[in-house]
C-alpha cells in the first residue's frame, strides 16, 4: 500500500455517502409539504421514515455478508444504483398519494443506502496508508452530515423551485451520474477476498474472551445515540413548525443541526487524539445534551435556537462517528470489520426506534418542546455507557501492563 491517500477514491466514496445523507434529508424536509399536499398529519409519515431505516439496517448487515464475497468497489456501485433507482421511483409515484407505495419505495431506498456507507469506508481505507485510515474513515463518514446539511440549507429553495416530486428526482438522478463516474474512475483491481473472510465475519467472534462487555456497551451506545440523532434528523423541520416556523423556513433548523454535526466530526479527530476516543465520547455528547435541554426549556430567539440546534448536532453527530472509531480501537484486526458493521447496524436500529417513538408522541399531540426534552434522555444513558467503556479499557490496560511487569 502506498504511503499516501488515493484521493480520487476517497472523494468518490465521500460523495456517495454525501448523496446518501442528502437522500435521507430529502425525506425529512419534504414531510411538512407532503403533509399539506396529501391532507395527512405529519405523524402519518412515520411508516416511510421507519421503513427507510429498516432497509438501512438490513443493508448494513448485508454489506458484511456481501463484502466477504465481492469486492468493495462492486458493493459501493450496487448500493448507489439501488438507492438512486428507488429514489427516482419514489418521485414517480408521489402523485398517487399512497402511503403504502411510498413506504415500499423507501424500504428499497434504505437497502441501497445501507450498502454504501460500510462499503465506501472499506474501499476508501483500502486505498489509503495504514496511518491515515482513521482520518479517511472519519472523512468519508462525514459525508452523511454534509449531505444532510446541504438538504437543510437548500431544501426550502429546492421545494419552492421543483416541488416535492422534483426533490426526489434530484436526489435520485444525482447518484446515477455519480455511479457512472465511479464506474470509470474507481480502480478495477483490488486485493482478492481472503479465504478466511467468511469465518472472520461471524458475529460470535465479538463475544470472545475480553470482548463480551465492551461489545455490549458499544452496541448500547450506538443504539442510544442514533435514537436521538435520527429523531432530530427526521423530525426537526416538523418540530420547528411547533415553534412557530413556516414550513419553508423550518429546513434551516436541519441545516444548522447538520452543520454542527460536521463541526463535531472535525473536532472529534484532534480531540480523540489528545484525550482518547472514550473521553471524547463522554464530553462531546454531553455538550449536545445540554444544548437540547436548553432548546426544550428556555425561550430564545430564532438565531439562538438555530445555534443551539447546531450545538446539539455537534455533540450527537460526534457520538455517531465516534462509535465506529471506538469499535476500531477495541476489536482486533481479525474481527474489526464485523465489529464496526454490527455497531453501525445497532445504531441504525436505534434510528428506526427513535423516529417511530417521536411519531407516536406527535400523534399524541405532545408539544415540540416536550419531545425535544425526551430526546435528550438517550444521550445521557449513552454517556454512561461511554464511561463504562473507558473503565473497561483502563482496567484491561492495567492488567496488560501488570502482565508485562511480571514477565520481566
Amino acid at each position: 500500500m502506498s504511503k499516501s491517500i488515493h484521493w480520487p477514491v476517497v472523494l468518490l466514496c465521500f460523495f456517495a455517502v454525501l448523496l446518501d445523507g442528502f437522500d435521507t434529508a430529502a425525506l425529512s424536509f419534504t414531510i411538512p409539504t407532503l403533509s399539506h399536499e396529501w391532507g395527512s398529519a405529519p405523524a402519518a409519515f412515520t411508516l416511510p421514515l421507519v421503513l427507510t431505516n429498516i432497509g438501512v439496517v438490513v443493508g448494513y448487515l448485508a454489506a458484511g455478508y456481501v463484502g466477504a464475497r465481492m469486492k468493495a468497489r462492486s458493493v459501493v456501485l450496487t448500493g448507489v444504483l439501488i438507492f438512486a433507482g428507488a429514489t427516482v421511483l419514489t418521485a414517480a409515484i408521489l402523485h398517487l398519494k399512497s402511503m403504502p407505495v411510498f413506504a415500499a419505495t423507501r424500504l428499497v431506498t434504505g437497502l441501497g443506502l445501507g450498502l454504501v456507507l460500510p462499503a465506501g469506508v472499506s474501499l476508501a481505507t483500502k486505498h489509503s496508508a495504514e496511518g491515515r485510515r482513521e482520518l479517511v474513515s472519519v472523512a468519508v463518514t462525514l459525508g452523511l452530515a454534509s449531505g444532510s446539511s446541504l438538504g437543510g440549507f437548500f431544501g426550502g429553495k429546492l421545494l419552492h423551485s421543483v416541488g416535492s416530486a422534483g426533490v426526489f428526482y434530484v436526489a435520485g438522478l444525482a447518484p446515477l451520474v455519480l455511479a457512472a463516474v465511479m464506474a470509470m474512475v474507481l480502480p478495477a483491481r483490488e486485493p482478492a477476498v481472503a479465504s478466511t473472510a467468511k469465518q472472520e465475519a461471524k458475529v460470535s467472534r465479538l463475544f470472545g474472551p475480553g470482548l463480551r462487555l465492551p461489545t455490549s456497551l458499544i452496541w448500547a451506545f450506538s443504539f442510544l445515540i442514533f435514537i436521538t440523532a435520527y429523531v432530530l434528523i427526521s423530525w426537526v423541520p416538523t418540530l420547528l413548525t411547533g415553534y412557530g416556523f413556516a414550513a419553508g423556513k423550518a429546513p434551516l433548523g436541519l441545516a444548522f443541526l447538520t452543520l454542527g454535526g460536521i463541526a463535531g466530526g472535525l473536532v472529534l479527530i484532534p480531540l480523540a487524539a489528545r484525550i482518547g476516543i472514550a473521553r471524547a465520547l463522554i464530553l462531546m455528547p454531553a455538550i449536545g445534551a445540554v444544548c437540547m435541554v436548553l432548546v426544550a426549556t428556555v425561550p430564545v430567539g430564532e438565531t439562538v435556537l438555530f445555534l443551539l440546534l447546531a450545538g446539539a448536532g455537534f455533540g450527537v453527530t460526534a457520538g455517531q462517528i465516534g462509535q465506529l472509531t471506538l469499535a476500531v480501537s477495541i476489536y482486533p484486526a481479525s474481527t474489526r470489520t464485523t465489529g464496526v458493521g454490527w455497531a453501525a447496524a445497532l445504531g441504525r436500529i436505534g434510528s428506526i426506534v427513535g423516529p417511530g417513538v417521536a411519531g407516536l408522541l406527535l400523534a399524541l399531540a405532545l408539544s415540540a418542546q416536550t419531545i425535544v426534552l425526551a430526546t435528550a434522555v438517550p444521550v445521557l444513558v449513552a454517556i454512561a455507557c461511554a464511561v463504562g467503556l473507558r473503565r473497561v479499557r483502563a482496567q484491561a490496560e492495567r492488567e496488560r501492563d501488570g502482565a508485562l511487569v511480571r514477565s520481566r
